[in-house]
């Protein structure tokens, strides 16, 4: 008995093209949020540190601290303008500012993020 092998349909060649044609799209988009998503939580991670010290630190202090760090992961400028505000032995430290996503195709939607932290010590 001889087998006689088929040939290949180009069907499967187009369609691994189109799936990795879509995972660049999905990485590609995923790395211009996830940089923008971890400035974001390391903002709000150094409110947070910000705030287990409000009883050594002034408002000012922090606000200087802050400020700083907006500088180091590259947020915006109205990013500085930071709030904080005591209440007893409550503080609460805030800011404010939009970013940008840009994709390929003319598509850009802005996103209007609010980190926010509240401690009572």
């Amino acid at each position: 008995m001889l087998h006689r092998e088929r040939p290949r349909r180009g069907a499967s060649r187009v369609g691994c093209l189109l799936q990795l044609i879509v995972l660049v799209a999905l990485v590609y988009g995923g790395v211009l949020v996830g940089e923008d998503a971890l400035a974001y939580y390391r903002f709000r991670d150094a409110m947070k540190m910000e705030a287990r010290f409000a009883t050594v630190r002034t408002d000012e202090q922090i606000r200087t601290r802050l400020r700083a760090f907006t500088d180091s992961v590259k947020l915006p400028p109205e990013a500085k303008e930071i709030n904080v505000v005591r209440d007893g032995n409550r503080i609460r430290i805030w800011s404010s500012y939009d970013r940008e996503l840009r994709l390929p195709l003319d598509y850009s939607r802005t996103f209007h993020l609010r980190p926010f932290v509240e401690r009572t010590f």
